[in-house]
């Protein structure tokens, strides 16, 4: 495995305690889904993502980003690419939505075993252990089929799954995906599953509430 195909920033100390996070995809989710990015110029967040990043952040949840760049491992492009848009797109953001860090892997489709590839919540895992966050009351959002399965893996409180991105073509597969777990009682889906059609449906509630609310 290459030595730089993973990569992490944190922009927070480990938490005291153990703390619920808000764990976001980027592409499709906090920016708009350009095909294998590598343009800062052609960042445009995704309606609402500034807002709730905000609230999160004002109700004392982490909000972590968990991004799969398969461009690197195509040839699309580097490193300084990718961390080129996420310093745009933190610009975008601004310093009242704040993230608590970035994790990255460049690997294909032909990522080994226990990579940083979505649909592993090896990402998630990394990040509890770097800043102390409480897993099981942590919540996920995502555009993708991958993005839920790495949260339910990782044995995330609240799944919610977004139309943005590639979630309207994703829906249905996620939605298979959900009720079939459940159906067969395979714990990897026992985290709860809710349905978005954009960020500014988000329940807030759950931020000012503390913790998600029980499965």
């Amino acid at each position: 495995m290459r030595e730089d195909i993973q990569k992490y920033r944190l922009f927070v100390s480990p938490f005291c305690q153990r703390t619920p996070a808000l764990f976001l995809d980027r592409d499709g989710v906090v920016i708009e889904d350009c095909h294998h990015l590598s343009d800062p110029d052609h960042v445009r967040l995704c309606p609402g993502s500034r807002q709730l990043i905000a609230s999160a952040d004002s109700h004392g949840w982490p909000v972590v980003l968990i991004t799969n760049q398969s461009g690197i491992a195509r040839g699309f492009f580097e490193w300084n690419h990718v961390e080129r848009v996420n310093q745009r797109m933190q610009e975008l953001l601004g310093l009242d939505a704040p993230l608590a860090a970035i994790y990255a892997n460049g690997h294909g489709p032909d990522a080994p075993a226990g990579s940083w590839r979505k649909p592993s919540p090896q990402m998630l895992l990394e990040a509890a252990t770097a800043l102390n966050l409480d897993l099981g009351r942590s919540m996920l959002i995502g555009d993708r089929l991958s993005d839920l399965q790495a949260g339910a893996a990782a044995d995330l409180a609240i799944l919610f799954h977004v139309l943005s991105g590639h979630g309207r073509n994703a829906r249905a597969s996620v939605v298979q995906w959900y009720e079939q777990g459940r159906q067969a009682g395979d714990t990897s889906t026992a985290s709860g599953l809710q349905l978005l059609d954009s960020l500014e449906e988000f329940p807030l509630l759950l931020l000012k509430q503390g913790t998600p609310a029980p499965r």
